[in-house]
């Protein structure tokens, strides 16, 4: 099996299961900009509810970007802790090399087959950060 964290989208997350022989089932779990609140909670309630535990996934996928700066930088960090504490490959595809879950799926395997575990994935932004001067007060 294969766990996929997509926190890209702005209103909402991405939680995949992906098994080789029975397809995939995704849990969408829907809120803007507090996707790092979310992602943990659902991630353990969607194991839950498939009756799951991480020692039964050959590798993590996450999409790296690009996205909201915490969403991404919290989507990353915790596919690579949850590889690293599993001892799992992790692989990292951007948002646009893909068009579908389907696609987003078939290409993850590709790349946890060809991946050691003990590496890690770096988010991908795709421009500097809006960051605004601080307001000096009178």
């Amino acid at each position: 099996m294969l766990l996929i964290v997509n926190t890209t989208p702005q209103d909402h997350l991405e939680i995949i299961i992906a098994n080789k022989r029975d397809g995939f089932k995704v849990k969408k779990v829907l809120g803007r900009y507090n996707q790092a609140e979310k992602l943990m909670p659902a991630i353990d309630k969607f194991f839950g509810a498939q009756k799951i535990k991480l020692e039964k996934f050959r590798g993590i996928g996450v999409v790296s970007g690009p996205g909201g700066f915490t969403a991404v930088r919290i989507g990353v960090a915790v596919a690579n802790a949850l590889a690293f504490a599993s001892s799992l490959p992790v692989a990292a595809i951007k948002a646009d090399e893909f068009k579908n879950n389907d696609e987003l799926v078939a290409k993850l395997w590709e790349k946890i087959r060809r991946t050691p575990s003990g590496k890690i994935v770096m988010p991908y932004y795709d421009r500097e950060p809006n960051i605004t001067k601080p307001r000096i007060k009178n």
